[in-house]
């Protein structure tokens, strides 16, 4: 019969092994999007297909994540599950960002310069699919069209839609949520 120890580094070895095959991103379990306000305000959006997400960051695009400059960083009151938004940057006309709060404030959108925004879990065990953008692209949307990003392919939509396709089109078709 294997000792303790042979049996802790057989699992740990077997662990390893399972992270380097699969990678060592987080699995996502819902999508990211940008919308606009009737005012202009830049929006966060998150809908969620499974599980749970407990904040939002937002950082300049292009960059391997593991160098991250933060942008913005929010965390929701509770868990995120279904649909929610808040906006990006403080402005006079935003809508009110229910139950968030802003870790980092975003002062501004640099012309020009992409930006990345995801949803993520505290322990890591979830994150949504991010979604990458630049001012410009913000203003093409008009208020109640998303930006969000499926297989790879950056798709605009109703909210409405959004919030009731965006799922099963992330699944290929298939109801998760």
């Amino acid at each position: 019969m294997p000792s303790a120890r042979a049996i802790l580094l057989t699992a740990a070895a077997a662990g390893t092994a399972a992270l380097l095959l699969t990678g060592c991103s987080v699995p996502p379990a819902g999508l990211t999007g940008v919308s606009v306000a009737e005012d202009g305000t830049p929006l966060g959006v998150l809908l969620m297909c499974h599980d749970h997400v407990d904040g939002a960051t937002l950082h300049p695009g292009g960059r391997p994540p593991e160098s991250e400059e933060t942008t913005g960083a929010w965390r929701h009151e509770g868990r995120v599950t279904g649909f929610t938004s808040w906006p990006l940057l403080p402005t006079a006309g935003a809508p009110t960002a229910e139950r968030w709060t802003a870790e980092q404030e975003a002062t501004r959108l640099e012309k020009g310069r992409a930006y990345r925004l995801y949803g993520w879990t505290s322990d890591d065990s979830w994150s949504t699919v991010a979604v990458e953008f630049t001012p410009e692209d913000l203003a093409r949307l008009r208020p109640g069209q998303v930006r969000y990003t499926v297989d790879d392919e950056i798709r605009t939509t109703s909210l409405d839609d959004f919030r009731d396709l965006a799922c099963d089109e992330a699944a290929g078709g298939r109801e998760e949520h």
